[in-house]
């Protein structure tokens, strides 16, 4: 078999389980809102969608070692021997402290895990967009590699911005859970989430265009 090939074929999975299973968070999201439902189905959609949200995290981790990959592996790119185990090896890590936390939901285990998270998107988001800044200015790599390593590195900003925004609008949702839904407290919730709905199209419409520049590499 050609090594190359298993390679492409985990990209575009990673692709397709982020993408379509964060559709799933969306929407989830967005019944969570609906003040005709009672809160206990509201509460248990949302906690569906945090579920789901595991799948779209494990995907970003694991994006840059696939895609440097099979840039070395096409010939597009060059980098040091120790890079790309490098790159997977903290990819493997950032996986196992994600899943770690995941199945120890409400502990301190789970959150070092998701500040662990947080730390690596703020890192990922300079390191990525400054790689990809270089890259683009030094002409060293293809055009279409270097916008496509700036388009990850926005993606990673938007982890970072999500994360952020999304705090208040879980406290929101707390505030329903423990003291019933109200005009007010739903306001409010409604008001804290909106702004987490601009990040996640902005996210989407991101991975959409890395994947065009990955398929035309124009």
């Amino acid at each position: 078999m050609d090594p190359y090939s298993p390679f492409v074929f985990l990209h575009v999975l990673l692709f397709v389980f982020w993408l379509g299973t964060d559709v799933g968070v969306f929407l989830a999201a967005k019944i969570s809102e609906k003040p005709e439902l009672s809160v206990e189905t509201r509460s248990t959609v949302l906690g569906l969608g945090m579920v789901l949200d595991r799948l779209p995290r494990s995907a970003l981790a694991l994006i840059i070692p696939s895609g440097l990959q099979l840039a070395v592996m096409s010939g597009q790119l060059s980098l040091p021997g120790y890079a790309l185990p490098l790159a997977w090896g903290l990819a493997l890590l950032w996986l196992v402290v994600l899943w770690v936390g995941f199945l120890n939901p409400q502990t301190p285990t789970e959150q070092k895990a998701m500040l662990f998270n947080f730390a690596m998107n703020a890192i990922l988001a300079v390191l990525v967009l400054a790689a990809g800044v270089w890259m683009l200015i030094a002409g060293s790599v293809a055009g279409w590699i270097a916008i496509k390593i700036l388009i990850v590195g926005l993606i990673f900003v938007c982890g970072v911005t999500l994360d952020v925004l999304f705090k208040p609008a879980v406290e929101a949702f707390i505030g329903i859970t423990t003291s019933g839904a109200s005009d007010e407290l739903n306001a409010a919730y409604s008001k804290a989430i909106g702004p987490v709905y601009l990040v996640v199209l902005a996210i989407y419409a991101l991975v959409l265009v890395a994947a065009w520049f990955g398929i035309a590499k124009p």
